[in-house]
């Protein structure tokens, strides 16, 4: 029986406009009338999340997988779990990003400073979040810990190389992974989705073989592996849909809903 269910936020319940379908809405509903715990799994940090898990119907608390695992927090704020990453790497990676022609954008728990705009300010804020700043200095005036560097390349064609050389260059001291079209992240080495979920089951007293993890995407790939069953949509990156038990219907048509209609009958 499946007890708790790791849903991937942008490109598994969002879509781009950041729509979520009424229809995965109800059948997340009704798998927390079954009794799962249902655990937002993302890229984003927990701040910046409200207007969704309001939408989505999260306890105040309700865990929340943020910043590829690097958070995990309750829905009112409190701190769980959190691994930061230190400023030298935050530096190097932000080195090669800008050598890209890339952005930087560097994470604390409370917030997010880029040096300049990447896409228009109003796109910028609905991607990364209202509380981010812009500042030309961005990383020497972060007071708090360091939870991620995220790397926005507008121009989607030139991420696989900057992917190829932030790996290059980080790989051995930081996870990186690519999570949407435009984005590179970079995190703290044992920062996964996957070893989140295995965290929070184990605090739950619940079992491998009782979770679902559904998601799209390179980033999500460790918790498609790790969990008991999973699922990711037709139109899923190649390496999503390998790691997953199951490809199901595309994310427009409800790939949420059909997967938990699949695994909680």
């Amino acid at each position: 029986m499946i007890k708790l269910i790791a849903t991937d936020l942008d490109g598994t319940l969002v879509d781009r406009q950041g729509h979520i379908a009424a229809e995965d809405i109800a059948a997340l509903r009704r798998a927390r009338e079954m009794g799962a715990l249902v655990v937002v799994a993302t890229g984003r940090m927990p701040s910046t999340l409200e207007l969704y898990l309001e939408r989505l119907e999260v306890g105040e608390n309700d865990p929340v997988v943020g910043g590829q695992g690097a958070v995990i927090a309750r829905r009112n704020g409190e701190a769980l779990h959190v691994l930061t990453i230190p400023r030298h790497i935050a530096l190097a990676g932000a080195a090669i990003v800008q050598a890209h022609d890339a952005v930087p954008v560097f994470y604390t728990l409370h917030g997010a400073l880029m040096p300049r705009v990447a896409f228009s300010p109003a796109e910028d804020a609905f991607w990364l979040g209202d509380s981010l700043r812009y500042d030309p200095e961005a990383l020497a005036h972060l007071d708090d810990d360091l939870v991620k560097l995220l790397a926005v390349q507008p121009d989607k064609s030139r991420a696989p190389a900057l992917l190829d050389a932030l790996q290059e260059e980080l790989g051995d001291r930081a996870e990186v992974v690519r999570s949407h079209h435009w984005f590179i992240e970079a995190v703290h080495k044992r920062a996964t989705k996957g070893e989140a979920i295995a965290w929070l089951a184990a605090q739950q007293g619940i079992a491998r073989d009782e979770v679902l993890a559904i998601g799209d995407a390179g980033n999500d790939v460790s918790m498609l592996r790790w969990a008991g069953v999973s699922a990711a949509p037709a139109d899923a990156t190649p390496d999503a849909r390998d790691a997953a038990s199951w490809v199901g219907p595309r994310q427009s048509e409800h790939i949420v809903a059909a997967a938990i209609k699949r695994y909680l009958p």
